[in-house]
């Protein structure tokens, strides 16, 4: 309770930002950049994060523009997965019950002839600066621990996966993977550079796909294609994950978090 008083005082006493506390209105970008501006601490800008409802544009051009505005890194990932948290407390997951028998949040492994259910990361995004050269910078998706708990018998695994209906299957998810780093996560380039930023999976990074819709589409839910998504070559040993872009594709119903879905496996 002390906490809570302590925060609300502390945005009383920044004008705009203390309206959206009172009226018990969702965070926005603004709002941070207003914090850092007014010089208040990391420590604090932190708590207001943790402790108020937010609603923050993580998209690459916002990310960007934050750290124009002296937003820090660690600042900047406590925005992305306070976003992120969200996802849970969403209605996607109990609507798709009654929209058909194949979860669209739920891609199916097929590994050895067995289908497996997949379980989705939520990634930690990073920004490092001068990643790319001098003036540079890079932003990565990391996954915590150095190995995924999935660990498949084939190294020509193929996936089941539910596509919008109003999204081409090779824009809506990208196999992908990922460079064990020392500091114990899984990470992947996903956007940066040095004149001009880009978005996207480095390209180094992605495994060429095939993806063809599958005969029986009986359990598709409506609004939905299901296909079988194939891996062109056999997998190296490594740490992979299956990302659906489901922040970039409108979907009524499902997915209403908005961030993306990284769903991991090892290949021993």
């Amino acid at each position: 309770m002390k906490r809570l008083l302590a925060v609300v005082l502390l945005l009383t006493a920044l004008g705009g930002v203390s309206v959206r506390a009172q009226e018990g209105a969702p965070l926005k970008n603004q709002d941070i950049i207003g914090l850092v501006r007014s010089n208040m601490s990391e420590s604090t800008i932190l708590t207001v994060i943790r402790s108020g409802r937010p609603n923050f544009n993580t998209s690459s051009s916002e990310l960007i523009r934050l750290r124009q505005a002296g937003v820090s890194d660690t600042i900047i990932s406590a925005m992305v997965e306070a976003n992120a948290s969200r996802a849970p407390a969403s209605s996607g997951r109990t609507a798709s019950a009654s929209r058909g028998a194949f979860n669209p949040e739920e891609p199916i492994l097929v590994d050895a002839g067995q289908r497996i259910p997949m379980r989705y990361l939520t990634p930690q995004m990073r920004m490092a600066a001068r990643a790319l050269g001098f003036g540079g910078f890079g932003q990565y998706a990391a996954l915590q621990g150095t190995a995924a708990s999935l660990r498949l018998h084939s190294r020509q695994p193929e996936f089941l996966v539910a596509v919008p209906n109003n999204a081409q299957p090779q824009s809506y998810y990208t196999l992908a993977n990922f460079a064990v780093r020392r500091n114990g996560s899984r990470e992947v380039l996903v956007g940066g550079g040095y004149i001009s930023y880009s978005t996207g999976i480095n390209r180094d990074r992605v495994v060429a796909t095939t993806a063809s819709p599958q005969p029986d589409q009986s359990s598709a839910p409506p609004g939905f294609t299901i296909y079988r998504i194939a891996v062109v070559n056999p997998l190296s040993p490594g740490e992979y994950a299956m990302v659906l872009y489901n922040s970039q594709v409108h979907v009524v119903g499902f997915f209403m978090g908005g961030a993306d879905s990284y769903f991991d496996f090892g290949v021993d």
